[in-house]
């Protein structure tokens, strides 16, 4: 009777034993985005997890299930205690993992700062030096859900396969594209053997900054959401400031208007009727060239001068409620506007 009584134990003890072995808690990071894998016959979005605790030297991998009560944030970093089971072969479905996730609990949550890369950006300086007016401008579009960033030089278009990425490194695989020829000026050679070079980056504000392994500065962006224009471009402006400092309104102000139907400028700079030609604009970028004015002379013409410098200055332009404000080559504020009627 005994030896009954302890052989039962026995073989309680042993499943129980199997039972407690065939599961176990893990803890590991969630990634702010989804990247796009394959699963099965078909294609997905996967979550991206790092399976250590530590984020100093990541290792992002696809996770190709899903995990029992666990809200994926985008744009936010998660690590997370999970219980994976392991599931009898019976139960598993076709194609399907033979591990089960279930979320115990969410231990921390920050930003993804790697998020903030996705979009169309513009080139705004080229190894640390403002760009020549005058050529075509590169542009670049990071998809992270891809996994790819694509650019065009000026010129060809171009692309690239991010093959690693944390908050503040990143690696590409060999940038290669079309090979047409170009009539336009351009510097899409500097601009292409720039981008082979990226091992960091920081992003400040609505800038992308890259630098090479050696830390120097090679690749400054700015962000931009496409190439249409913004139609509250399209309007009379009254000047409030020039080169940051206010107008002095003991002299005639100076009135910009914008044509984006003409893709014409016109007004006056508080002395000289003037009109120019839109050349290129965008929703970050505006270039305005063949500026002629009338040439009268007035008794006050500081701010008239001081106007048409800036104004065959302007690269870029923000739209803030009411008010315009342009920029040069440099990122630099060189007029102000207060919208006019």
């Amino acid at each position: 009777m005994n030896q009954r009584i302890l052989f039962s134990a026995l073989i309680l003890f042993t499943l129980v034993l199997q039972s407690c072995s065939s599961y176990v808690n893990k803890i590991f990071w969630v990634g702010g985005f989804k990247t796009e894998c394959s699963a099965g016959a078909g294609k997905m979005q996967c979550l991206n997890v790092n399976r250590s605790e530590s984020l100093d030297n990541p290792n992002w991998e696809n996770f190709y299930t899903n995990i029992k009560n666990f809200e994926f944030e985008e744009g936010y970093l998660q690590k997370i205690k999970v219980k994976e089971t392991k599931l009898e072969e019976n139960k598993v479905p076709a194609d399907a993992s033979s591990l089960e996730y279930k979320l115990i609990k969410v231990l921390d949550k920050q930003k993804d700062i790697r998020t903030e890369l996705n979009g169309e950006w513009t080139l705004i300086k080229l190894n640390d030096a403002p760009l020549n007016r005058m050529v075509a401008i590169p542009t670049m579009t990071i998809n992270l859900s891809n996994n790819l960033v694509s650019a065009n030089g000026g010129c060809n278009n171009f692309r690239g396969r991010i093959q690693s990425l944390t908050s503040s490194k990143i690696s590409l695989g060999a940038v290669a594209g079309t090979k047409r020829a170009c009539i336009k000026k351009n510097i899409e050679p500097e601009f292409i053997k720039a981008l082979n070079s990226i091992a960091t980056y920081q992003i400040k504000g609505e800038t992308l900054i890259f630098y090479n392994e050696n830390g120097n500065k090679i690749l400054d962006f700015i962000r931009g959401q496409g190439n249409k224009p913004n139609s509250r471009l399209h309007d009379i402006w009254i000047t409030t400031r020039i080169n940051q400092n206010p107008i002095n309104r003991m002299s005639p102000v100076p009135r910009l208007e914008i044509n984006l139907s003409e893709m014409k400028i016109m007004g006056n700079d508080g002395c000289n009727d003037f009109t120019g030609e839109i050349e290129e604009v965008s929703t970050k970028q505006l270039k305005i060239v063949n500026i002629a004015s009338t040439n009268k002379m007035c008794r006050n013409m500081e701010t008239a001068q001081s106007f048409n410098k800036a104004l065959n200055q302007v690269y870029y332009y923000k739209l803030d409620g009411l008010n315009l404000i342009l920029f040069n080559n440099e990122n630099k504020e060189v007029l102000a506007f207060l919208k006019g009627d």
